[in-house]
């Protein structure tokens, strides 16, 4: 007795970017009770099930599927719109493993917000192919291309509108933190909407060095007091915020219940409006950004500058003179800082600017900065 089988498959809409793949079916010939007849019913079996796993990886109707022959051998292809992280690959792979598919080879492709990664494996003896593509992503493994050196400037600790408009003349993209709860920090946060600039609130946390903050101090124990945090966090305009960060930290940042506490709170204030987050805390104990990473936020550690220190252009000039080729970061400046400003204005100015400067939310790596 004889049994077709046909592997199971989806049709992708032929408009999509990814679609050059024909939609087919693919036809294994064997006799049922055959051992190569039962080993085909098992590789059947496991393909269907990991593709159901990897697709359960992004939000609902994400992804859509093709399964066709590649060389002779199964190819899976699995098309999503979302990121893929280094923790989204950890569980891409742990897949795999499960469903007893051993990792031959990988390779990836990468162009901003879009990538291309094939895997081979070995089910027992036969070659599988997964193939993945990623659209629409904020986040790639292990990183997304950028040419030459990119910066994004982090100004935090705005003051006052006089320290926006003195920025702003810089002429390059930037982002700003509006520290919470100072009494101008509504003023400042509407003429940044005003200037359609990004607004970050640079969130004053316990800090073991701080007894009066610059803002409104959120402590340990009121973060994990659900009436207090929700109280704390009132006045936030969800509507314009693009993320936030910490300001001061040192240790409230090393509590992770109640950083969990604050990122949940935000996330439900939020709804369904993706949060970014900046580690702008320069203390190496914090656990600010590895939490982030694992409640699933865009996340992004930033190199931090002292108006103190005066290593803002020392650590700038350093960066860009790097000749390993193509990188990124993030530099938190403080408003106050006028070397800072300096610095900035001074390589605005050379013939051959050596610094791409772009917004946060234009930042094409994962983690431009450890």
């Amino acid at each position: 007795m004889t049994r077709i089988t046909f592997y199971p498959m989806k049709t992708i809409n032929k408009r999509h970017p990814f679609c050059f793949l024909a939609a087919a079916a693919m036809l294994a010939i064997a006799p049922v009770d055959s051992p190569l007849g039962a080993e085909t019913a098992r590789l059947q079996e496991a393909i269907t099930e990991t593709v159901a796993d990897l697709e359960a990886l992004w939000a609902e109707e994400a992804c859509e599927t093709v399964i066709v022959k590649k060389k002779g051998h199964p190819l899976a292809t699995v098309a999503c719109s979302g990121n893929f992280d280094r923790a989204q690959r950890a569980k891409f792979l742990d897949v795999l493993f499960k469903h007893a598919f051993v990792l031959q080879t990988e390779s990836y492709r990468l162009r901003p917000q879009h990538g291309m990664y094939l895997y081979k494996t070995l089910f027992g003896r036969r070659v599988v192919y997964f193939k993945l593509f990623v659209r629409n992503a904020n986040d790639l493994w292990p990183r997304n291309p950028v040419v030459g050196h990119q910066v994004a400037l982090y100004i935090q600790n705005l003051r006052s509108l006089s320290d926006l408009v003195k920025w702003r003349t810089l002429g390059v993209p930037l982002s700003f933190g509006v520290t919470l709860g100072r009494s101008d920090t509504a003023a400042i946060s509407e003429k940044l909407k005003e200037y359609r600039e990004e607004v970050y609130l640079a969130v004053p946390l316990e800090d073991e060095n701080i007894e009066v903050a610059d803002g409104s101090l959120l402590t340990i124990s009121d973060a994990l007091t659900p009436e207090k945090l929700d109280e704390y966090l009132k006045d936030i305009d969800e509507e314009g915020v693009q993320g936030i960060s910490p300001l001061y930290c040192s240790r409230f940042c090393k509590n992770v219940p109640a950083l969990r506490a604050l990122f949940a709170a935000m996330k439900e204030k939020n709804g369904e409006r993706e949060l970014t987050l900046i580690d702008a805390d320069a203390h190496t104990e914090s656990s600010f950004y590895q939490t982030a990473r694992i409640m699933n936020f865009r996340t992004f550690r930033a190199y931090v500058t002292s108006p103190d220190k005066g290593n803002f252009c020392q650590a700038l000039d350093a960066f860009l003179a790097e000749q390993k080729g193509s990188a990124s970061r993030i530099m938190a400046v403080d408003a106050a800082d006028a070397e800072a400003f300096a610095c900035v204005k001074n390589i605005t100015r050379r013939e051959a600017q050596s610094a791409d400067f772009v917004k946060i939310s234009q930042m094409s790596v994962t983690n431009p900065f450890r």
